[in-house]
């Protein structure tokens, strides 16, 4: 929990889609958040050992410190997950209560958690069991009796992240990530009930579940969240997430709202020099877009190349002629064909 001790901190947040190992890693390459987070990852299917989401739990030892972020709904497999993940070496879980797609909500889980406190308690309770026992050593990865293949691939895993022994004696946090509210802010009485569980961090996205990411984040509900915490005197540390689009401006809010670190999104995409503050010319975002690509085959060759597309987009926001080079990205299906761009991306 080394990393908890730093003043500061303002790391990358979980965006499904987003942040897997590819984006995670050049993220680490060019310019390192103080802590980085996952995709989110459903409970229940790693806890059943889907095979294919172990590629998102795939990390190098390059982004330490990392959190994997689950959702779902279901305490027992929160808490055979949560054996998974310390076998798998991260330095901290990470519960998503904040997610608004109407996919995660309808599931009843994500930010549709917040309406069932009673719930979300047990499955805190069930990832806090589960970190102890495996620490305790009251039960170990055999004991959740998974199948072969699913052993083989989290020892694949292992193997990516290079983990050593030392890895695993490591005590990985517990946290939080949440909204508001459903319809309305009701973050004073969800708060309360959040920091009694004595997390070991709380983050708050400033809207509610209706807002989705529309409108303003509400920075001053999550300035009363810190006062909250320090009032009820606990441990937790509390970090704000939700339209933050420099490290500058999230040093900014640290000292302005007192939280003890800063989350930042969808402004990270495409362009991670954000957390240096460095504006990026037009070379270094085509020279980091083909490393991803070429990242990208080699981590997952057996994925298709147009999921891609969606980061290439990315790269050339804010450009002033991108609409030309933009009906072009969106038809890439390869490295080679994304060289042969370079001249058009250069000159947009």
């Amino acid at each position: 929990m080394n990393f908890l001790n730093k003043k500061e901190i303002i790391g990358l947040a979980p965006m499904d889609g987003i942040t897997d190992e590819v984006f995670r890693f050049l993220q680490s390459q060019i310019a390192k958040p103080d802590l980085i987070f996952t995709e989110f990852v459903s409970a229940e299917g790693i806890s059943h050992g889907a095979v294919k989401l172990f590629d998102t739990l795939l990390f190098s030892k390059e982004e330490r410190p990392i959190i994997a972020q689950l959702f779902g709904k279901d305490p027992e497999s929160f808490y055979k997950s949560t054996i998974i993940l310390c076998h798998l070496g991260f330095d901290g879980v990470d519960i998503n209560m904040g997610c608004p797609a109407k996919t995660v909500v309808r599931h009843g889980s994500g930010a549709h958690l917040i309406s069932q406190p009673d719930l979300a308690i047990k499955i805190i309770q069930s990832v806090r069991q589960g970190i102890d026992d495996y620490f305790n050593k009251k039960v170990t990865l055999k004991d959740l009796k998974l199948k072969k293949k699913t052993l083989a691939v989290i020892k694949r895993n292992q193997k990516y992240s290079q983990l050593k022994s030392e890895d695993l004696k490591k005590k990985p946090t517990l946290s939080v990530k949440t909204r508001l509210g459903t319809d309305k802010n009701i973050i004073k009485n969800w708060a309360k009930l959040l920091l009694k569980e004595d997390l070991d961090f709380l983050t708050i996205h400033g809207r509610t579940l209706k807002q989705a990411y529309t409108g303003q984040a509400d920075w001053s509900a999550i300035d009363q969240v810190v006062k909250i915490a320090k009032k009820m005197k606990v441990k937790t540390k509390i970090f704000g997430n939700g339209d933050i689009q420099s490290r500058k401006q999230a040093l900014k809010y640290c000292q302005k709202y007192k939280v003890d670190g800063v989350l930042i999104a969808r402004a990270a995409s495409g362009n991670p020099w954000l957390f240096i503050d460095h504006q990026a010319t037009n070379k270094e975002r085509f020279s980091a877009m083909l490393n991803h690509a070429q990242l990208f085959e080699k981590i997952f060759p057996h994925r298709r190349f147009d999921s891609l597309r969606k980061h290439f987009l990315f790269y050339t926001s804010n450009f002033p002629r991108a609409k030309s080079i933009r009906k072009k990205l969106v038809r890439l299906n390869s490295v080679n064909e994304l060289l042969e761009l370079e001249d058009d991306f250069l000159n947009c």
